[in-house]
């Protein structure tokens, strides 16, 4: 029987748009499923890349934080405000961000309008602000009595922590990699601490060491607890895309809350009447002590910036990886700048927590390499 030709024409036509109509667009992927796309559709994040590098940047905090106390700083809570009052920085490229915002807005009414922090997740960070407050101290004071290469070796033992609460917080998944990790990065304080003595500052007693140790292990793990807690907080009240303004809200809310704390930690303590007379005894002159003080602050922010940035781009875990890459920074800048010495006990506590950082680091390649694999067996044939 023949086909009539106007029906012959209608599937000719559709035909035709069939083949020529784009194709649908593919599914959003969420940040826990970046993972297993092909290793072909995998970019490093500018943003990532950028936060990384800020972090990196900022390794001179601690540094400038010791020879505030080597050169004879005696305050606690001007040291922790130090780690965290840089954020009015971020008010100038906020407000540059806000009007051009405006602007787009009003010239093209029908553009979606970027709100504001969820309140949820303000408050979250308002918190988490100051519980950083709270770790700053304690790392101030953990670092008026031990020596910079001792309390960085320390300080490293925050990836095991922050490994331990994110398979505990978000899931995280804890291979045999990380726990080796783990394993190695506790090793590390244990041979530190065989091998003490030799480290103690002249005039400093057995007491104030011992406290010193302990108070940084303290700061590791609250700072551990810390990266995953923001990673949950973002992942579940953030509903909007992560841009560079929704980053310097989130670290300026941070940095807000954590000044604060210790702002009034400064005032019962009387640090704001102590600060004349310890600039004009400061063993470099009193010039370059308020030197010390701004710079130090310009480092810390950049420290902080980077951690919200690579936590919120990417993941807590590799926050505390990026951290741990400024340990054997922060050991050479001591011996260098400090004259600290580096004996056989610190050579082997670096030793086990590169060791750590390594097998960490190898463990995650290969969880990669795995998920594409599965990726790509799982992709339809073209």
């Amino acid at each position: 029987m023949a086909i009539p030709t106007d029906e012959v024409k209608d599937v000719a036509i559709a035909a035709a748009a069939m083949h020529s109509a784009p194709p649908p667009p593919p599914p959003l992927q969420s940040s826990s499923s970046l993972s297993s796309l092909p290793r072909r559709m995998i970019k490093p994040s500018p943003l990532v890349l950028l936060n990384g590098a800020l972090m990196l940047l900022g390794g001179g905090g601690p540094l400038l934080l010791r020879l505030y106390f080597v050169h004879g700083g005696h305050r606690l809570w001007l040291p922790s405000l130090l780690q965290l009052c840089g954020w009015p920085l971020l008010l100038l490229p906020l407000s540059f961000s806000y009007l051009r915002r405006r602007t787009a807005a009003s010239n093209s009414p029908h553009l979606h309008r970027r709100r504001h922090i969820a309140p949820p997740l303000a408050a979250a960070f308002v918190v988490l602000g100051l519980l950083n407050g709270l770790d700053c101290y304690l790392y101030a004071f953990a670092s008026s009595d031990l020596p910079l290469s001792t309390s960085s070796l320390l300080i490293s033992t925050q990836l095991a922590f922050t490994a331990f609460f994110a398979f505990a917080i978000v899931r995280q998944r804890f291979t045999a990699y990380s726990a080796n990790a783990v394993v190695l990065l506790t090793l590390g304080p244990a041979v530190l601490s065989l091998g003490s003595r030799s480290d103690r500052p002249v005039g400093e007693s057995a007491a104030q060491y011992s406290t010193g140790f302990i108070l940084t292990v303290a700061a590791a793990a609250l700072f551990g607890l810390l990266l995953p807690l923001m990673e949950g907080a973002m992942r579940r009240w953030s509903k909007e895309e992560i841009t560079y303004t929704l980053l310097m809200e989130l670290q300026l809310v941070l940095g807000v809350a954590g000044t604060a704390f210790c702002l009034v930690g400064m005032v019962v303590s009387n640090d704001f009447k102590a600060i004349p007379k310890e600039a004009r005894e400061f063993g470099l002159g009193e010039t370059k002590y308020y030197m010390v003080l701004i710079w130090d602050a310009l480092f810390w922010q950049a420290v902080n910036m980077g951690m919200v940035g690579v936590i919120c781009c990417a993941s807590s875990l590799l926050a505390g990886i990026m951290i741990a890459i400024l340990l054997p920074l922060s050991e050479i800048l001591a011996v260098m700048f400090l004259g600290e010495k580096f004996d056989g006990s610190k050579g082997v506590a670096l030793a086990l927590s590169l060791w750590g950082f390594i097998s960490y680091l190898y463990g995650e390649k290969r969880q990669g390499e795995k998920k594409r694999q599965a990726a790509e067996v799982e992709l339809p044939a073209p």
